[in-house]
């Protein structure tokens, strides 16, 4: 093969194939009337024929010739005019024998291959510059080379085959890509839609709201107003009369109306102006900031469904307390990235039903995993679905078995130096100091978080900073406590860390804010403080002062209460003889009972006083003492979650402490147990 001179395509030398196809487009042009040069004496010629065995085209006079010849040399040779060619004649014709390029054998047909060479040679060949090189018939070398053409042809269908498939993928990717930006610009369009459609709900929400406040303080106003006219139009009268008695009568009618008309001035006069209504403060303050407003985000990302996995669901999860589940994102790796943490990621995680999860949420942890945090209500079976970039993981849902709370004890702490005689009650600060009502001591005992002996607060008598029979207390805050002062019917106050009384408030009686043998005491929300008057059947709400503000209860829905506890607007009240908690609204009407399970028929002890609330991510259990060394957990809407896996003997206190511990104190009062 000669190589292009210059290194340039068009000086490339035409290939034996198109030298063929070139012959035979001459020869089909004799057919429109060409000429064509004869292949023995080179006169061109219209009437050309072609010997098929020769493989020559020859002139008329040649062509007789040839057959003058026929029978001493050319005896069976094919002689066709181009002009009778069909079909398979071209095909024979583009086959027809080649003769060898070497110079002076350009007569001689090549009719063997050199391997050494690679090349086509003669007879001639072979014997002179071949030699010693390694050759075999043509044939041969044909069915080789026929072999490998068609293996190789084989192959390249193959590729074809795959180029097509690969045109059809990136045809179904476009169309398919062409659906999710449709799809995707349905979604901002209805995310934008429903946010406006919040928007417009909450404005509506808002404009009632102001609406409401305005009929409201508009009413004060005008009942203000419809006041001071009414005593306005009542001095006007009284002027009036003093006026006309005085121009038109005579001066006895004047003299004998003069002590009438004083008094009536002076029963006027006692008249206080009322108040004016407090100025209108009602505005209305923006908490949304339109400019961090966001529908979404755009990615690109193909998140790979299959690898991507959730770590955790075959752990053991328990009612009442928070449960972990990590989702690992996993994208395919021909975007060009393999984790989640190089990409935009939206997790979205369900769990149903859901009224039985009372929260959950999902943390991006910054390394391209997401942690997911609940509390399940109640034993049970939970679906989980998760979604990444709102695709579905492979094998979502998922199976999460939510089993019975058992409560444990994890640890515990001994009172060094001075031990409580007779504990009913322990409060602990965010400081870990703790603070132990001791009943029979008559007083408050404080110890630090390891347990040792702080100081002494009170002692037994009826004066100000004297206690008979202290029977709760609380933590106000980190540096003040609140004791109700049981047998001395009133409630007081100390500074834990000056050891100073501070005040007292309330006295024996039946009165507002009057008591008889406070057993309990808690604070609201806002810092108003809530008394269980036990002697009085009745729970009272006070100001941080001791001003009365509430009193609920007291109409026989409760038998001589114990304990109470503010709950989400709510108040939970034990009763001493009654096995059952009662919750009441924030104005003090009763709501509802808790006393059997739903689940299971366990009865609330009979003289329940003891019990706390246990806090864990915005869910909240109901921990509850009975009389055979069992604490029980309960939700608030009445199901049995849980107890505990120790028998605890003689439990005299239970609290919940700050960083969700739970302190139980025992009859033997050495010793808090801590429960998880």
């Amino acid at each position: 093969m000669n190589l292009p001179e210059a290194n340039r395509f068009d000086k490339l030398p035409t290939s034996f194939h198109h030298n063929s196809l070139l012959s035979v487009l001459g020869v089909r042009q004799v057919g429109d009337g060409s000429e064509i040069s004869c292949g023995i004496c080179k006169k061109a010629s219209v009437e050309i024929s072609y010997c098929f065995d020769c493989e020559k085209l020859m002139c008329s006079d040649c062509k007789n010739a040839h057959e003058l010849f026929k029978n001493a040399a050319f005896q069976g040779h094919k002689v066709t005019p181009v002009k009778q060619f069909q079909g398979k004649d071209y095909e024979a014709m583009l086959k027809r024998q080649s003769f060898c390029s070497q110079q002076y054998h350009e007569r001689e047909p090549t009719r063997f291959y050199c391997t050494e060479c690679e090349m086509c040679v003669c007879q001639i060949c072979i014997k002179t510059i071949h030699k010693h090189h390694g050759v075999e018939l043509l044939e041969k070398a044909l069915e080789s080379a026929n072999e490998e053409i068609q293996r190789l042809a084989e192959m390249t269908k193959e590729r074809i085959k795959t180029f097509h498939a690969s045109i059809r993928q990136i045809e179904e990717r476009e169309a398919e890509m062409e659906a999710n930006v449709a799809s995707s610009k349905r979604e901002v369009s209805r995310a934008a839609d429903q946010i406006v459609a919040k928007a417009r709900e909450l404005e509506r929400d808002n404009i009632t709201a102001l609406e409401n406040t305005r009929l409201l303080n508009a009413q004060k106003f005008n009942s203000a107003k419809q006041r001071l006219q009414s005593f306005a139009k009542q001095f006007t009268q009284a002027v009036d009369f003093a006026q006309k008695i005085v121009e038109i009568n005579s001066y006895s009618d004047v003299i004998q109306s003069h002590q009438q008309i004083v008094s009536r001035f002076k029963d006027l006069d006692k008249i206080p102006v009322p108040p004016l209504p407090a100025r209108s403060s009602t505005m209305f303050v923006q908490t949304c900031n339109p400019s961090n407003l966001e529908l979404g985000f755009t990615t690109t990302a193909d998140v790979d469904v299959n690898k991507s996995a959730v770590n955790g669901l075959n752990q053991e999860f328990q009612a009442g307390v928070e449960g972990t589940l990590v989702v690992r994102p996993r994208i395919h790796s021909k975007e060009g990235v393999t984790e989640a943490v190089k990409t935009k990621i939206y997790v979205q995680v369900l769990m149903e039903p859901v009224e039985k999860v009372s929260r959950m949420d999902v943390f991006d942890q910054g390394d391209g995993s997401y942690q997911v945090k609940f509390v399940a209500k109640v034993p049970g079976c939970l679906k989980v679905s998760v979604k990444i970039n709102n695709k579905e993981l492979a094998k979502s849902p998922f199976t999460v078995h939510v089993k019975e709370r058992r409560i444990q004890v994890v640890g515990e702490l001994e009172f060094v130096g001075k031990v409580p005689k007779d504990p009913s009650a322990i409060a602990v600060n965010s400081e870990g100091l703790i603070a132990v009502a001791d009943y029979g001591g008559h007083c408050i005992l404080l110890y630090n978080a390891k347990g040792e002996y702080q100081r002494e607060l009170g002692s037994y008598g009826e004066n100000e900073g004297q206690f008979h029979k202290p029977a709760d207390i609380i933590f106000i805050n980190d540096d003040e406590v609140l004791v109700a002062d049981a047998r001395n019917h009133r409630l007081q106050q100390f500074n834990v860390k000056t050891g100073n009384f501070v005040k007292s408030f309330g006295k024996e009686g039946r009165g507002a804010g009057e008591f008889n043998f406070p057993c309990g005491v808690c604070m609201n929300d806002s810092g108003n403080i809530v008394v269980t008057d036990t002697g009085n059947g009745r729970v009272q709400v006070l100001t941080e002062d001791g001003e009365h503000l509430l009193t609920f209860g007291e109409n026989g829905e409760l038998h001589r209460p114990v304990k109470c506890i503010y709950w989400r607007n709510a108040y939970i009240v034990s009763s001493l003889r009654n096995h059952i908690l009662n919750l009441f609204d924030c104005g003090g009407t009763l709501l509802y009972q808790i006393g059997e399970s739903g689940t299971e028929k366990i009865h609330l002890p009979s003289e329940l006083w003891r019990f706390c609330i246990e806090s864990s991510r915005n869910h909240q259990n109901l921990l509850v003492n009975d009389d055979n060394g069992c604490i029980y957990q309960f939700t608030m809407d009445n199901y049995w979650t849980g107890k505990t896996v120790d028998s605890l003997e003689g439990v005299i206190s239970i609290t919940a402490a700050p960083h969700g511990r739970i302190f139980v104190v025992g009859e033997k009062a050495k010793t808090v147990l801590f429960l998880k």
